[in-house]
């Protein structure tokens, strides 16, 4: 669940401090930042308006809101002000990120804190100084009408001051994004690659109710707007997204509503959920729009070469973006390779090879493809991986087709995996700490980028006509969720 609360805080486990609301404690004090503050009613400041803006879209959706505060007292109010971004609790096993296992525990600002971002707060357009807490707190369950539930929420607080003048009426921007919900229907990601690709579900919860702090909990306007044209043409269909709300309009993929004397002490969650559209038998939706495009490395940011080629079927072939084209492999190809060299080292997921003669169907099935190959991988830092041999026929870890048939086929593109998603590389413990503990903020740069890549054809299959062993088009892809901060 993610929630957005709204609250002036206090701190109840200091009752020297419970009528200190000017001072700044929350930003400063170590207590407040590893705890869960409790709100503070404010009767003289109401909510003369609410706008939110929600733009859904994978991996990270974002955030706008802006409230028209009022300040009906004589006296100007300064208060410190905590406003809590909930995200999905098991967002160590989203793509991208590496498992509770192998990282630090979701209590503690690090991965799991990377999940909420561009965070910004604006008073009457001028910029404010924030802070955030130094833990992040895990919710492990709720009740509802005498009923316990268990939920995986984890909530990380941000803070900042407001000042209101007397009498004053004054626009208060909260932006951030937090990372989207969603699971796979491929398993742990430690066997699955495709799991940064594709998914079954993607979820987002807005709450509302936590505004009734502010006056008589109610907003005189409200406005909302709920964009999901981001979200991918798979998940667009009749049956998704699910918008559990009867007061919204709909126009293309946007849903709205407004309203007067809003309650916030009544009003539910905002639930969206999104569901792959399985009547389509080719499932063919990535996660955040076709990874051959938005995940793509350009060409011009490496070299590729190989050992050899035929006449009229150069290694250019292999980068033109077109499946009528082919490098042809001297001889029979064995032994023959492909090495791509990063002059500047860069993240790399995974290669896609259109393996084989894409031009038709029955040059496909004429020509030799590969089998079998070895893949070495050097790194920035000049650790070579241990050698990978993968079968390319053989639907298992390590390769995969982008659209999750057993085995390639023509038209299909064939999915190796060069960097391992837990960044611990055939044994290499990348950022083990004195403990053995894996931690994604110890592992350096020169650790996690790729310098180099060296592809060699161990065995192939023989074509039904020619022994000439060929390769449509290579595409190097970068699909790692950026978790640095915005």
């Amino acid at each position: 669940m993610k929630r957005s609360l709204l609250c002036l805080l206090v701190l109840a486990i200091c009752p020297c401090l419970l009528h200190a609301n000017g001072d700044p404690v929350i930003s400063y004090s170590a207590n407040i930042r590893s705890c869960n503050p409790v709100p503070l009613k404010v009767s003289d400041v109401q909510v003369v308006r609410e706008d939110l803006r929600i733009d859904v879209k994978l991996p990270y959706t974002s955030v706008k809101v802006a409230y028209r505060l009022k300040n009906s007292s004589a006296k100007p109010i300064h208060v410190d002000y905590g406003f809590p971004v909930d995200f999905d609790g098991r967002v160590n096993d989203a793509p991208g990120l590496t498992g509770d296992d192998m990282t630090e525990s979701l209590t503690e600002v690090g991965v799991a804190g990377r999940a909420v971002r561009d965070v910004h707060f604006r008073l009457d357009g001028a910029e404010l100084p924030w802070t955030r807490s130094d833990t992040v707190v895990k919710l492990d369950e709720f009740e509802e009408d005498g009923e316990t539930y268990i939920i995986d929420v984890c909530r990380l607080w941000t803070y900042t001051v407001l000042d209101i003048p007397a009498g004053a009426t004054v626009t208060l921007e909260v932006n951030y994004s937090v990372l989207c919900s969603w699971s796979t229907g491929l398993g742990m990601l430690s066997v699955s690659p495709l799991s940064r690709y594709f998914l079954d579900e993607a979820s987002f919860n807005y709450d509302f109710t936590p505004a009734r702090h502010w006056g008589n909990g109610k907003a005189g306007e409200i406005s909302v707007t709920l964009d999901c044209s981001a979200m991918p043409a798979g998940f667009l269909h009749s049956e998704s997204p699910g918008i559990y709300d009867d007061r919204y309009v709909r126009s293309g993929n946007v849903w709205k509503f407004a309203a007067k004397d809003f309650d916030f002490t009544e009003d539910e969650t905002i639930a969206v959920r999104f569901y792959r559209n399985y009547s389509d038998t080719a499932r063919e939706y990535p996660s955040w729009g076709d990874p051959l495009k938005n995940c793509a490395i350009p060409a011009s940011d490496y070299r590729l070469s190989v050992s050899g080629a035929q006449d009229k079927y150069p290694s250019a072939n292999l980068q033109d973006g077109d499946l009528s084209t082919a490098w042809v492999a001297p001889g029979d190809g064995v032994g023959a390779t492909v090495e791509i060299v990063f002059p500047q080292p860069r993240r790399v997921s995974d290669i896609v090879l259109w393996n084989g003669y894409h031009k038709s169907a029955s040059l496909w099935s004429s020509n030799s493809r590969i089998k079998r190959l070895r893949l070495e991988v050097t790194r920035a830092d000049g650790y070579k991986d241990e050698p990978v041999e993968i079968d390319l026929t053989d639907w298992s870890y390590g390769c995969y087709t982008l659209c999750e048939e057993e085995t390639p086929a023509f038209g299909r593109p064939s999915l190796l995996t060069v960097s391992n998603l837990y960044r611990s590389l055939y044994g290499r413990e990348l950022g083990a700490d004195e403990d053995g503990i894996y931690q994604y903020d110890k592992v350096s740069e020169e650790a996690d980028r790729v310098a180099s890549i060296r592809m060699t054809v161990l065995e192939v299959v023989p074509g039904t006509k020619y022994k000439d062993l060929c390769l449509s088009d290579l595409v190097v892809l970068d699909g790692f969720i950026d978790l640095s901060e915005k």
